[in-house]
């Protein structure tokens, strides 16, 4: 089996945010809680980056709202 770029989108649904994750053979999930916030949302985004696309040759790519992306910038994670 071929390895793939990974990748990671978050997105809101209703009041909170859900992400759905690929990994480099194409494992993964789909529709997992990420939190209330966007703050909750980028954390968890954030420790998902290390464990699929940091750790893939191929790396990958974050899909992430404009309110997430922002959270993490002013965090400076």
């Amino acid at each position: 089996m071929q390895k793939q770029p990974s990748s990671i989108m978050v997105y809101k649904r209703g009041d909170a945010y859900y992400c759905d994750a690929k990994g480099c053979f194409g494992g993964g999930f789909s529709g997992a809680f990420a939190g209330k916030t966007p703050e909750e949302a980028g954390l968890f985004a954030i420790a998902l980056k290390a464990r699929y696309i940091d750790t893939n040759p191929l790396g990958g790519d974050m899909y992430l709202p404009a309110e997430v992306r922002e959270a993490i910038e002013l965090a400076k994670v």
